[in-house]
């Protein structure tokens, strides 16, 4: 090898070392994944294409969005079972037709500038994120039907290589590994005991409740069982950030993904 090159391998390692440097003792830079928690639900009505057009257009890596099934086996986005909160409808969600659900305005209760916005179907919202944005699926129901539903739309309409799998128990886990073998998963694990037997099932990333936090002891067991964390925020403000960054994630949601965006962009500046 001539000097030159020795030179240039040399300058090559350092600048790789001095990123990495910069990485560690700056928890921002190691926060990959944006997360538009159900769309950018602070300024557009929640779980809408609204939402999720405005979680691209901001920059954001993933859109999460709450998946229910209807009374005639439609997939539709909704966090709540029922309809009363985000809808000029009511009752519940399994109990409508997609047609009725259809007919319900999804916007106006947020803001009369939203009037006529509808309940989407998931594959409305996987056909519009199609080569724009990943998108996180928190599974609000399960059983073999649902989970075989929720492959079939996303084998159909996505891209399961883009597609982020929130699952609820170890053996939906199990069950998406063979049903969309390409997918990630998040585990949307219910207490702190289920760390170790979500990492076993093959998670890539365990979600943690920022109230559980008071146990220090969490982060480590999850980093010990080799999967990354995910920490759920709301307001994307710097505050909220700085306290998050202290666990040192590796993803991130939050409500408004454009102030997030920018909370992390300020604190990343050297």
């Amino acid at each position: 090898m001539s000097s030159r090159s020795t030179v240039w391998l040399g300058g090559c390692l350092l600048f790789l070392w001095l990123n990495a440097s910069l990485a560690a003792d700056n928890p921002a830079r190691l926060v990959k994944q944006i997360v538009a928690h159900r769309g950018s639900s602070a300024d557009r009505p929640e779980n809408t294409l609204a939402s999720t057009r405005r979680a691209i257009e901001v920059g954001a890596t993933a859109v999460e969005v709450d998946v229910r099934t209807t009374k005639d086996g439609a997939l539709v986005l909704s966090h709540d079972a029922t309809l009363d909160r985000m809808t000029d409808g009511t009752g519940k969600i399994k109990d409508k037709t997609l047609a009725e659900i259809h007919k319900l305005d999804a916007g106006r209760k947020f803001d009369p500038k939203f009037a006529g916005e509808r309940v989407p179907t998931l594959e409305q919202v996987l056909t519009l994120c199609k080569g724009k944005i990943d998108v996180l699926l928190d599974l609000k129901e399960s059983g073999e039907q649902y989970d075989r539903k929720v492959a079939e739309a996303v084998r159909a309409v996505g891209d399961p290589q883009r597609i982020t799998v929130g699952v609820r128990s170890v053996e939906q886990a199990k069950q998406f590994r063979k049903l969309l073998p390409k997918a990630r998963q998040l585990g949307l694990i219910e207490k702190p005991e289920e760390i170790e037997a979500y990492a076993a099932a093959s998670v890539e990333m365990i979600r943690l409740w920022p109230k559980w936090l008071t146990d220090t002891s969490l982060v480590g067991r999850v980093r010990q069982a080799g999967v990354k964390l995910h920490l759920n925020g709301t307001t994307g403000l710097r505050g909220e950030v700085v306290e998050l960054l202290k666990h040192r994630p590796d993803s991130l949601s939050s409500d408004d993904p454009a102030r997030l965006i920018a909370t992390l962009a300020e604190l990343t500046k050297p």
